[in-house]
């Protein structure tokens, strides 16, 4: 096996371990929202390992395998997803929205646009910024979506993660852009989730502006 399937595995066996992870604290009563958030930080943190060890098309391999593997289980055996999903009778899909936006990001950023941080940044939006959003809003506010601190908090934490992309004006138009959008909510289909926007808007404008830039 060469190098570069050995640190796949161990990335996708660190994905694994996320989700085995979040479905511990829930049998041990903690909070959906609490193992959820736990898992997409771990999560965020195997696709930096990915960008930073892996060639493009490996990447690109393994994530598209983690967003189908997760799929499958929310299709066929959602208990094994039961601390990322919401309650039994939610027919929201947020779970499988993460990979597969994740995984949409790695090819168009880096397979398509040829630049790996182009293509993680967003994921790191989602990753860790909706998180901090989320997490000032269950914890502080009691869920008050008036209330501008969780999107004062996500900005916050995707400025920082802008800093990895260079130049970096572009990536904190990013992180604007997935700020901005975190909070929309226009329809109440299953399919319709922020880590969709938050990536898709964010990847967007520093696609922008990275080539008006050249």
């Amino acid at each position: 096996m060469t190098t570069q399937m050995l640190i796949a595995v161990g990335i996708g066996t660190l994905a694994v371990l996320s989700l085995l992870a979040a479905n511990l604290l829930c049998d041990r009563g903690a909070s959906a929202s609490v193992s959820r958030r736990v898992a997409a930080v771990l999560g965020g943190e195997a696709y930096l390992l990915a960008v930073l060890w892996l060639d493009v098309w490996t990447a690109i391999a393994l994530t598209g395998a983690v967003a189908v593997l997760v799929a499958a289980l929310r299709l066929r055996f959602r208990d094994q997803l039961r601390g990322v999903s919401g309650p039994a009778s939610s027919q929201r899909w947020g779970e499988v929205a993460y990979p597969v936006a994740g995984a949409a990001s790695i090819a168009v950023g880096w397979g398509l646009l040829g630049d790996r941080w182009l293509a993680f940044v967003p994921i790191a939006f989602m990753a860790w910024g909706d998180n901090a959003a989320g997490l000032v809003r269950a914890r502080i506010l009691s869920g008050r979506e008036s209330n501008p601190w969780p999107s004062a908090a996500m900005l916050a934490v995707c400025l920082g993660a802008a800093s990895l992309y260079q130049t970096y004006w572009i990536a904190a138009a990013g992180a604007l852009a997935a700020t901005a959008v975190e909070r929309l909510h226009p329809t109440r289909h299953p399919l319709w989730d922020d880590n969709w926007t938050i990536v898709a808007a964010s990847l967007s404008a520093m696609a922008l502006l990275a080539n008006l830039n050249r």
